[in-house]
């Protein structure tokens, strides 16, 4: 499997970390002690973690105009156009629709009329899921093209985020909401063909135990599994995120890491998860990684599932990333899932 192009769409508004504390002081006018303590601390916190602005919708844009933006400019340098895509797959936590498909919406929408459908859904690692499916699709001889597609905008009004986790109600709420502050918007396209099988290579990791950890459980879900005291602490609907809890995790980046084939002496950049700049770095240092890392995260927050394949663009729009480089990408996610992957760009 080969890349043939891939793009991001990133959205107009740039939101810095004094603007989403003031965001914070203005909603939380129920808070239980010392507000202005309170947003000092995840001021600070949102700093160390090499955070400095994400990007949000503004007024006049919506997530399909980014997800047709992204879709045209993947297939603007190539000779294929949305009729031509055989398989069409939606990706990410950011959606319109439970039932139909969000991939079955956005491939009418835009025109991909003859693509199979469907969607994968798997927190922040919905794309590297679809990748592997892909790849696995691609040697079986179905197809001989396809696209992913996400729209992680989970910053619309009402949503998973806001303004509902933007109005803390005492202290003890921060150690499961601070995640929320960090989330950007984008939209990503991937294109990818049916050539060189041999190419990629996953390693994955799974650790359902700590599932609870970051949540964002619909209504009844209590009938969906054995319910504890930290699924959905911020309700129904709402993003509930252990973050300090999920970066503890780094053993297992390091086992998925090592049963890659690779040697790390030929890679040549690497992808992350954006979720936090510092704590990527470090596990990078560790793993002596960390002179190849490519952060997108200061820039534009956490993308969600969008992180890696919007990264991969930003460096190849940069000059950063090459056709020919060896290429990693490095993702732990909400389930808890963890992965390594690597491939010639």
């Amino acid at each position: 499997m080969l890349i043939k192009n891939v793009a991001v769409s990133l959205p107009s508004r740039v939101v810095t970390n004094d603007e989403v504390v003031d965001m914070i002081r203005f909603h939380s006018t129920e808070y239980e002690g010392d507000i202005d303590r309170a947003t000092r601390t995840i001021k600070t916190l949102l700093d160390r973690s090499g955070l400095v602005h994400r990007r949000w919708c503004a007024s006049h844009e919506s997530p399909i105009d980014h997800v047709a933006m992204a879709t045209r400019k993947v297939l603007s340098e190539t000779y294929l156009n949305p009729e031509h895509i055989e398989l069409f797959i939606f990706v990410g936590i950011g959606r319109g629709f439970l039932e139909p498909g969000n991939s079955h919406m956005m491939a009418s929408t835009l025109g991909f009329v003859n693509a199979e459908c469907f969607d994968v859904v798997d927190a922040c690692m919905s794309w590297t899921r679809a990748m592997a499916i892909i790849d696995s699709l691609f040697k079986s001889g179905q197809y001989r093209n396809a696209m992913i597609v996400n729209a992680e905008f989970n910053m619309l009004a009402g949503g998973p985020l806001y303004p509902g986790n933007f109005a803390l109600k005492n202290k003890d709420q921060i150690e499961y909401t601070l995640p929320s502050f960090t989330i950007g918007e984008a939209a990503t396209a991937t294109l990818l063909v049916a050539k060189e099988p041999d190419n990629f290579s996953f390693s994955f990791r799974a650790k359902p135990g700590i599932s609870d950890l970051c949540t964002i459980p619909i209504p009844g879900y209590e009938e969906f599994c054995h319910p504890t005291e930290r699924i959905g602490k911020n309700g129904e609907m709402r993003f509930t995120s252990f973050g300090h809890e999920l970066h503890k995790n780094s053993d297992e980046l390091t086992t998925v890491l090592a049963k890659l084939p690779t040697p790390k002496k030929d890679i040549d950049i690497v992808f992350t998860h954006a979720s936090s700049k510092a704590a990527w770095h470090a596990y990078g240092e560790k793993a002596g990684i960390d002179d190849k890392m490519y952060h997108i995260y200061p820039d534009t927050g956490n993308l969600v599932s969008a992180s890696i394949p919007a990264a991969i663009s930003l460096a190849k729009e940069s000059g950063q990333l090459k056709r020919g480089d060896r290429v990693l990408c490095w993702v732990g996610s909400a389930g808890m899932s963890f992965n390594a992957s690597s491939f010639r760009f």
